[in-house]
């Protein structure tokens, strides 16, 4: 199927000239034969997420941060909460069963996810899924974008000594390469993005429009993004395949991951546009940290001590071995790098754990 869509891609480029990387992402990732035609996820994948490494933990802290945006809400029961990029289902389900202990409220959950793939096992897992945003009735709630924004199409801009250049993608034969054009910023945002000599960076236009169309739906309520970027010039593009990271997405479109961090500032500055309010952004580690997982991981290690005194080992090492999954979650150098950011409705206050995090001092404040 890759060779399928590079003829397209090449095809695309033939017609219009050299394409940028948003839409080469279109084509590549979610045309007919692209990489998320099917669920990408999972051990026997490409990649694994944060609710892959420890379903349970991830998704009770994930649950505390609902928790705040319910009560924000007044506690409607049930809640809706909607998944955007919802994959395989695996956080659905761990949120599921996370909320099934609690006795209030019910989930009222729905996947969006563009690949027929991913709905197929959303709906073998049990919940409701549509293809797009555009397909969601307006509703009162949590919006979901896990490990999203990033493969989400992005531009690629560089910084040069006079000025600032975009990178896009022609043809040398047959083989898809890299070329610079000038760029024209094409959102208000944009305008304000400063790079300095060989500084490399993304432009999301995916997220803007993404958030363009929740902020249609989303009548009251929280938006919890997740992902890795940093606030400021992210780049880096580069791509995964059996769990094995590849650096030259251009060699066979469809058969890859195409990703890079996301300049979460530039995410923020567009939700405010749209009237929305930016909180945060936290690493993931701290995130974590006070949604449950230092209480957590401290009683395991308690529990852990009382095996091994009691010579209880094979279970002292089963414990141990749950702590050590877990804390791949918070680990500064890995996923506990990632970045978690809340865009909230107008009227709504700061979440009350990022407050926690951060200190009323140093969440963003509303807009004017």
């Amino acid at each position: 199927m890759s060779e399928e869509v590079t003829a397209r891609i090449r095809a695309v480029i033939r017609e219009r000239g050299p394409i940028g990387f948003d839409v080469f992402m279109e084509h590549a990732l979610y045309g007919p034969g692209g990489f998320f035609e099917q669920p990408p996820i999972g051990a026997d994948a490409h990649f694994v997420t944060s609710p892959h490494v420890d379903p349970f933990v991830f998704s009770r802290c994930v649950r505390t941060a609902i928790l705040d945006g319910w009560s924000a809400l007044g506690e409607p029961d049930p809640l809706r909460v909607v998944e955007l990029g919802a994959g395989d289902g695996t956080l659905a389900a761990a949120l599921r069963e996370a909320f099934e202990e609690l006795p209030f409220p019910a989930l009222s959950y729905l996947g969006v996810d563009i690949g027929s793939g991913a709905r197929e096992r959303l709906a073998e897992r049990g919940f409701r899924a549509v293809e797009r945003v555009e397909d969601v009735e307006p509703f009162e709630g949590i919006v979901l974008a896990h490990e999203l924004l990033d493969n989400l199409p992005f531009r690629v801009v560089r910084g040069r000594d006079d000025g600032i250049v975009e990178v896009r993608i022609a043809l040398d034969g047959d083989r898809l390469v890299e070329v610079e054009v000038p760029w024209e910023p094409a959102a208000p945002v944009e305008a304000d993005l400063r790079l300095g000599p060989d500084e490399e960076s993304t432009v999301p236009v995916g997220a803007f429009d993404l958030l363009d169309r929740v902020a249609e739906r989303l009548r009251n309520g929280s938006i919890l993004v997740v992902d890795y970027g940093r606030e400021g010039p992210a780049g880096g593009v580069h791509g995964y395949r059996r769990h094995r990271e590849v650096t030259d997405v251009l060699a066979d479109p469809g058969s890859t991951d195409v990703t890079a961090g996301v300049d979460l500032s530039l995410v923020a500055r567009h939700a405010e546009r749209l009237g929305l309010h930016a909180f945060g952004p936290v690493s993931q580690s701290r995130a974590l940290e006070v949604l449950g997982y230092a209480r957590w991981a401290e009683t395991m290690r308690a529990i852990q001590s009382t095996l091994q005194r009691e010579g209880r080992g094979a279970e002292a090492v089963r414990v141990w071995q749950a702590r050590s999954r877990a804390s791949l979650l918070a680990d500064p150098e890995g996923l506990g790098a990632f970045r978690w950011l809340v865009l909230s409705t107008a009227g709504l206050p700061p979440p009350a754990w990022l407050e926690r995090a951060l200190g009323p001092d140093v969440v963003r404040p509303p807009a004017d």
